[in-house]
């Protein structure tokens, strides 16, 4: 068995990570939240509010589910999205979303979304994020590639990992 060594300045900086302040509870920057929120963009729209509020409420979806996977997943996981060279594989990636999705959708609550916009949301940015979780892929690469499912209903498939 492998023994584990720390030192006192790498257990501090760990603690520090997993103890942060709430409004430090995040790994996507600014741009980041933007562009996946632009991606949400493309399907799912809030006619009962002007484009700017529409734009804003979906950065904070954003935030919200980036907060969350903050404090579900170790960082060290987490960062996987920054990370081409290290990942999970295509079954490893599977497994994770089919998990964390179950979790997330029981624990995330938009409930000022229909359920259907609701479950897509959540659905289609944790696909994008575990796409930036796989070997070979970074969170600019998933961006870009992530498709949409083909269509919102309460049944539809978990979209497949690209």
């Amino acid at each position: 068995m492998a023994k584990i060594s720390l030192k006192d300045d790498q257990y501090n900086a760990l603690t520090k990570a997993y103890f942060a302040k709430r409004s430090q509870r995040k790994l996507l920057n600014k741009t980041e939240s933007i562009q996946i929120a632009e991606r949400l963009n493309e399907k799912v729209s809030l006619p009962f509010l002007s484009e700017q509020k529409e734009h804003a409420v979906l950065v904070k979806i954003i935030i919200k589910i980036d907060n969350y996977l903050y404090e579900h997943l170790p960082n060290e996981i987490y960062e996987l999205i920054h990370n081409i060279d290290e990942g999970f594989d295509d079954s490893e990636a599977a497994q994770l979303a089919a998990r964390l999705s179950k979790q997330a959708h029981d624990d995330i609550s938009l409930p000022f979304l229909t359920s259907h916009v609701e479950y897509y949301s959540i659905t289609f940015v944790l696909t994008l994020i575990i796409n930036a979780m796989r070997e070979g892929s970074d969170l600019e690469h998933a961006i870009n590639v992530t498709q949409h499912p083909r269509m919102m209903c309460d049944d539809f498939p978990f979209p497949g990992l690209l």
